[in-house]
């Protein structure tokens, strides 16, 4: 049962996250409308009622992106409001650790970490295909960004930055090829490729290294302002519309990584499901000692608010990175998958320990 500190704790914090959710929601759809507003403007009458649908659909997405990051910030508003009341101070003058303070938080974290993999599993999969449509219908345009193909002509990944489906032109090409026993066989970089017909794609402004069947690197380092690159990817097979593999469960992202086994994008996705269950608790471990952990920090309330958002960003930037190392197969899946969680639990762990308990 929870004690009369855990429920006046609760009582602060339920409503403080709820309050974050909403502003952090409504900032991304603001933003988000802002970019669609001349979209929503060509479509007379029905913008209104089309909006709604639309951001409806795209909430429950919302949530499960930002869940961690919210729930941080909301524990980090409501210690600092308690430790400017100097109440924390007199919990532990009154002989109550710190953990045992924050005991009731990471309770309802495991809740919200419940919460956040039911809504990625159940309520964002039947949305998914109602919001593709959405999009691919009424904002999406010849352009495409951030395609990773696989080539099997040259058992190669294909990573393509922007696509223009009507020029049939690629931008930012980084191309990676493999022998058979999985060693790097030759890589490009590449500014531009069109399509010149023929299964020949024309890439401009290259850098080619290429590797010998051990995966070490012979010189010298290929500049080359043309190459004709044959190729098994077409503009038919990068012109497809596609369900965005993010938004799929669990079973239908082991099941597509069954039916596609050379594209690790898949094995990634499916590996950072599991390693984001956990990304609350390393969030709290790290955010809550520069909240009410170090003395020489709380004087400053908006400078431990601040580096919550600040790790916040840092650990989104680093999976963000870690995810296309291990898209581009540079990078093992599960290590691509679980490094953030690693580096940022460690680091959570001795901070928290450190603590002034």
């Amino acid at each position: 049962m929870f004690s009369r500190l855990d429920k006046y704790l609760l009582k602060a914090f339920i409503p403080t996250f709820f309050l974050c959710l909403l502003i952090i929601s409504g900032t991304y759809v603001i933003i988000d409308l802002l970019q669609k507003l001349d979209e929503f403007l060509e479509m007379g009458l029905n913008s209104f009622g089309l909006a709604l649908r639309y951001y409806t659909y795209l909430f429950p997405v919302i949530i499960t992106q930002f869940f961690p990051a919210i729930t941080l910030i909301a524990v980090s508003i409501v210690l600092v409001k308690l430790s400017r009341n100097r109440e924390i101070l007199a919990m532990q003058v009154a002989g109550i650790s710190m953990y045992r303070i924050l005991l009731p938080i990471f309770i309802v974290t495991v809740f919200m970490a419940f919460a956040s993999f039911g809504d990625q599993e159940w309520i964002v999969p039947r949305v998914a295909e109602k919001l593709e449509m959405m999009q691919q219908n009424n904002f999406e345009s010849d352009i495409q960004r951030n395609l990773l193909v696989h080539d099997d002509q040259n058992n190669a990944l294909i990573r393509i930055w922007k696509y223009n489906n009507k020029m049939q032109k690629m931008d930012s090409v980084f191309i990676l090829s493999r022998y058979e026993n999985g060693r790097k066989r030759f890589t490009i970089n590449a500014n531009q490729g069109e399509w010149i017909g023929d299964n020949k794609w024309l890439l401009s402004k290259i850098i080619k290294h290429v590797y010998d069947e051990q995966g070490r690197w012979v010189a010298p380092v290929h500049q080359l302002d043309n190459l004709e690159f044959e190729s098994s990817v077409t503009p038919l097979e990068l012109g497809k519309k596609k369900i965005d593999s993010s938004l799929l469960n669990f079973e239908q992202l082991k099941e597509l990584c069954e039916t596609e086994p050379d594209n690790p994008k898949h094995k990634v996705l499916f590996h950072s499901r599991i390693a984001y269950t956990l990304t609350h608790f390393v969030l709290l471990l790290l955010g809550i000692p520069l909240v009410v952990g170090f003395e020489r920090m709380s004087k400053n309330i908006f400078l431990r608010v601040g580096l919550c958002i600040l790790a916040c960003g840092v650990f989104y930037s680093l999976s963000f990175l870690c995810s296309n190392l291990g898209n581009t197969g540079m990078v093992h899946p599960i290590l691509a998958a679980w490094l953030p969680i690693i580096i940022f639990g460690s680091v959570g762990i001795f901070f928290f320990d450190m603590m002034n308990a």
